[in-house]
């Protein structure tokens, strides 16, 4: 009996490429949608994949894809149009009548959350649920693993930790296990249809924890700086990523700081769907100190330097040009912390695994 065709979006993402990966290890013809033909997609290529390059939001990039399809996973970058790329998706999907669609959605999900791009996904979230004949999970991970080592090059060349969590807590989930959980219920969905889950890691860690498991990991003393929005903005800038990106950040890091990704979490989800232990922070960190500026080196630490003295004198990108505030005439937008829906619908804090507990 042949397998079924399974359509990854994003498949040269950090979580779209291992899903994409995974499933064809287990011998799934995949279909693999990318932005553009590079290395990346040659690589997809090259273990077996069907390969569309194409625009999220052009109905016919996404019947090119569909075709054959039974199955997909949907996912959009963090950019403008993640909306429209939704009912694009739907719109063909109903078309084709897929048959199972695992969705990576967000924690956060509100309608009425400052981000323009949450905002939308709850919207995108409402257009899967109602698809006729296809069973959609959705995943609803916090905020990744991947996003605490983006000032990583600073930890391991100056022993400084710098973002912007306040003492907020959370248990960061890997790309490597999200993709896990995803692959897995493409594979055999029939027991997660209409289900939506929220993968963690497995151990709740504070800011300074972090920095500890850094320290671990580097082999150097790393201490967690609480860095205002602001001055983060700016280095954020200064490393080549796009306003419209750190402006949604910002809120995501209010969040953080709130404690919201720290609300029920940790949870079982990984080890209960894929039958392996979530990674932990100094797993994860392991890998991602093989990246060349983790590496010390005087050069590297000069260049930095003067990288970060040109960043400081350019001024902070605006938030409110990237989220959408017009949307909102009389309320004000509120996060999912301070949203009586939100936390209604969410669960309340309970007792969790500590790092060091």
């Amino acid at each position: 009996m042949s397998r079924p065709r399974i359509l990854v979006m994003t498949a040269a993402g950090k979580t779209g490429s291992l899903i994409a990966a995974q499933l064809l290890a287990e011998g799934f013809p995949v279909t693999a949608f990318v932005r553009r033909e590079d290395a990346r997609s040659a690589r997809l290529r090259g273990l077996g994949a069907e390969v569309v390059a194409g625009s999220q939001s052009d109905l016919r990039d996404l019947r090119r894809a569909m075709s054959g399809v039974r199955r997909a996973y949907f996912n959009t970058p963090l950019e403008p149009g993640a909306l429209r790329a939704a009912a694009a998706f739907a719109t063909v999907a109903r078309e084709t009548r897929l048959e199972a669609l695992v969705v990576m959605s967000q924690w956060l999900a509100s309608p009425t959350h400052p981000s323009v791009h949450t905002r939308e996904t709850w919207l995108a979230d409402r257009l899967f649920a109602a698809l006729p004949g296809t069973a959609v999970t959705t995943l609803n991970p916090g905020f990744f693993a991947d996003n605490d080592f983006a000032s990583l090059a600073f930890a391991a060349q100056f022993g400084v930790l710098m973002l912007p969590y306040g003492q907020g807590r959370n248990a960061p989930p890997s790309n490597e296990d999200l993709a896990r959980v995803a692959a897995e219920i493409l594979a055999r969905p029939e027991a997660h249809a209409g289900r939506t889950y929220r993968p963690t890691g497995p151990v709740l860690r504070s800011p300074t924890e972090l920095a500890a498991a850094l320290s671990t990991v580097l082999g150097r003393r790393v201490r967690y700086l609480d860095t205002p929005l602001r001055l983060f903005s700016k280095v954020a800038r200064g490393m080549g990523q796009p306003d419209f990106v750190t402006a949604q950040y910002e809120q995501y890091a209010r969040e953080y700081q709130r404690g919201t990704f720290a609300l029920g979490a940790p949870t079982s989800v990984v080890r209960d769907i894929t039958g392996r232990d979530a990674e932990d922070f100094p797993q994860i960190a392991r890998r991602y100190v093989q990246a060349p500026e983790a590496q010390r080196r005087l050069g590297t630490q000069v260049r930095l330097l003067l990288r970060a003295a040109v960043w400081m004198g350019r001024p902070a990108g605006s938030a409110a040009l990237h989220l959408a505030l017009g949307d909102f005439a009389a309320a004000r937008p509120s996060l999912s912390a301070d949203s009586a829906e939100w936390t209604g619908e969410h669960p309340p804090i309970r007792p969790v695994l500590l790092a060091g507990d």
